[in-house]
């Protein structure tokens, strides 16, 4: 009986999984090669300079210097370090091809919950973001938005980066 049960629940759950892709679209593919040559600024959010205990917002401006059309795919990775260690923001998962002609530019959010001023060891006070875009391409911005607080074991983690728009 046991063996019964194990099979049927292997064979519902295989015919399941088979046809959950054709349910689901998959994400076109980029049009032009990862962008390498592109600067990135710190643009718009609501964060505060020096922290104010609460979640904030700031957005990251990547903009296209070189020569040619290239691609942006999903989400990238931001890592705060505090002379040197890391402490990585989760991301968001999914996003779109975003094509970037040259001189142009996308953006994507950095959200993390600010101080707030009660565990001292769950506070990470950075000085860099380290940016790994969709890619490969790395790029480092200084950190003027004040200390962050650890949110790795939280169930709904307030510290995460968006897909690029």
């Amino acid at each position: 009986m046991q063996r019964t049960r194990k099979i049927a629940l292997g064979v519902a759950a295989s015919a399941l999984i088979s046809s959950v892709p054709a349910a689901v679209p998959a994400a076109a593919a980029p049009s032009s090669p990862a962008c390498k040559n592109v600067t990135l600024s710190w643009v718009g959010g609501a964060a505060k300079h020096g922290g104010s205990k609460r979640q904030e917002t700031v957005g990251v401006q990547v903009k296209n210097t070189g020569d040619h059309t290239c691609a942006l795919l999903g989400a990238p990775s931001v890592m705060l370090t505090t002379d040197g260690e890391p402490e990585t923001l989760l991301q968001r998962p999914g996003g779109n091809s975003v094509d970037l002609a040259p001189g142009k530019t996308a953006k994507f959010n950095v959200t993390f919950l600010s101080d707030n001023g009660k565990n001292r060891n769950e506070i990470i006070r950075p000085d860099q973001a380290v940016v790994t875009l969709p890619g490969g391409t790395v790029k480092t911005l200084t950190w003027k938005w004040g200390s962050v607080t650890r949110q790795e074991a939280a169930s709904h983690p307030g510290n995460f980066v968006s897909p690029i728009t």
